[in-house]
């Protein structure tokens, strides 16, 4: 323990203690359209209407366009498809998951004499900026890289000393202690070496693998995600003379997500010492944010205009990992052993906070009577603006943010057209990636291409209560980094997602 002490003085200022990697972190700032059936089926092109209640997530001024009090509740059956390409290898896996997308309610107080005031409007607003259930696999024979390697890179700076159990010690307790002292890297070093998947060399000082995968490796990695980002808006709104309206939100956040990978090789070289490889890390994010908006609508005859802003979301985050290791290997004489370095230990790391882009939406509209509508948002926001504190921990993330992330341009059109009490809609969202380079031999791909979403729907007011059915597909691809470091080889994965929503609306 002596030993670790010191070594840990060396250290302090070069490890990281956290876990999210540049991909973990700008998943938790992405903002994806969701909300009532209405809104879905519009593309989320609802920055200068107003008059439904996902709209106040886009613009605060939107509650005040509202006729009447209203409820809204909305139900969501949600599919993802996610297909894999690894070294010519593909995989196909599919998600289902029913979830209540959105839920709240706007309160009006009209006709308050001859002032200029001509309507105030209060609303509370619950729904799901980013669903992260989701699930896909890996699967393919890499003839160049292991995840050794990622063991290899974490055991730099330490000795086997440093990483060996002691006769009054255990296999659980030292390896709390690495993470305590010493941090993430040194406990990925800990658990491959009392898995003998590496080992010391005095006269280098320094650890080599006892995998030998000269003739290639099947690999096998699992990625099952299940979580949610919600938001909850709490709204306050005027409508100034008659053709101007202006809203302020301050939003709440909450934000869970569960992360388990498993990671398999196997078919190692003939000669190789190590004959399999089993990896598994579970991640669990927490946390709550805080952010405000502020918009403004106006009415010229059929058109409107609308700009809103969305600050930063200031998020508080804590992280949860629970980690293990097995390896199958065999000696000279044939002898196979299987060793599982479980150590039952969940790492709490310190809690930090990130801070996501802000945004300006710009937004307009042209109304045709009582026949329809077209509407138009224009979405900027800057991603490498993400901050994640204290900057001690987060140095090389935030280097990799500033570097690796851009600004982006969403673009949502939505239509709809009115039969009497029928109403038909569709809507068009193009996401814009945000990442700045590409990679891969031609330099032609990015990290997270950018994707589009195409959506149809239609609702009926029966007077009192109005019932809303969406359709939307969202088409994307992306390129996966199985591990940010040592295994850093990329899967490309397309996904191809659908949901089916109902919303139901109660005037009041």
């Amino acid at each position: 323990m002596l030993q670790k002490s010191v070594l840990f003085l060396f250290l302090f200022f070069s490890l990281s203690i956290n876990s999210q990697t540049l991909q973990e972190i700008l998943n938790i700032s992405l903002d994806k359209p969701n909300g009532t059936a209405r809104f879905e089926s519009m593309g989320g092109a609802f920055g200068a209407l107003g008059g439904d209640l996902s709209a106040i997530n886009i613009n605060p001024a939107s509650s005040s366009v509202f006729n009447d009090n209203e409820y809204t509740l909305t139900l969501s059956t949600e599919k993802k498809s996610n297909k894999s390409l690894f070294f010519n290898n593909s995989k196909k896996v599919n998600n289902n998951k029913f979830s209540v997308n959105q839920a709240g309610g706007v309160w009006l107080l009209k006709n308050l004499g001859g002032g200029n005031i001509n309507k105030i409007s209060f609303g509370i607003n619950a729904q799901t900026i980013n669903s992260f259930n989701n699930s896909f696999e890996i699967v393919g024979r890499n003839k160049s890289n292991s995840i050794d390697k990622f063991f290899l890179n974490n055991s730099l700076g330490f000795n086997s000393s440093d990483l060996s159990v002691g006769n009054n010690e255990s296999i659980a307790g030292v390896y709390k202690y690495l993470g305590e002292n010493f941090g993430y890297s040194a406990q990925q070093a800990f658990l491959a070496y009392q898995a003998y998947l590496i080992n010391y060399d005095k006269d280098s000082n320094s650890f080599y693998s006892l995998a030998n995968y000269s003739e290639g490796v099947d690999q096998e990695y699992i990625s099952e995600t299940k979580g949610v980002n919600t938001k909850y808006n709490i709204n306050f709104a005027v409508q100034f003379k008659e053709n101007y309206y202006f809203g302020l939100n301050i939003n709440t956040h909450e934000i869970y997500i569960n992360n388990y990978i498993r990671h398999k090789e196997s078919n190692f070289a003939s000669n190789s010492a190590i004959t399999g490889i089993t990896f598994e890390n579970n991640l669990v994010t927490q946390g709550e944010g805080l952010s405000i908006q502020l918009g403004g609508i106006a009415k010229f005859n059929s058109f409107r205009l609308g700009l809103s802003y969305q600050s930063p979301t200031w998020y508080n985050l804590w992280d949860e990992t629970y980690q293990y290791l097995e390896t199958q290997s065999v000696d000279k004489d044939g002898v196979k052993y299987q060793d599982k370095i479980d150590p039952r230990v969940i790492n709490s790391y310190p809690e930090y906070k990130l801070t996501s882009p802000s945004s300006i939406t710009t937004s307009a509209a042209i109304i045709f009577g009582k026949l329809g509508l077209l509407s138009l948002d224009i979405i900027n926001r800057d991603y490498s603006k993400i901050k994640a504190k204290p900057n001690r921990d987060f140095l090389n993330t935030n280097k990799k943010i500033e570097n690796q992330l851009t600004n982006t341009v969403d673009i949502r059109l939505g239509t709809e057209i009115k039969i009497e009490r029928l109403s038909l809609r569709a809507g068009y969202g193009k996401f814009g990636s945000p990442y700045a380079g590409s990679i891969g031999v031609n330099n032609d791909s990015k990290i997270i291409d950018d994707s589009k979403l195409y959506s149809f729907g239609m609702g009926y007011d029966f007077g009192e209560t109005l019932i809303s059915f969406s359709y939307k597909m969202l088409e994307s691809n992306k390129h996966h980094q199985l591990f940010d470091s040592g295994l850093t080889d990329f899967a490309k994965i397309d996904s191809n997602n659908s949901a089916s929503t109902l919303s139901v609306v109660f005037k009041f």
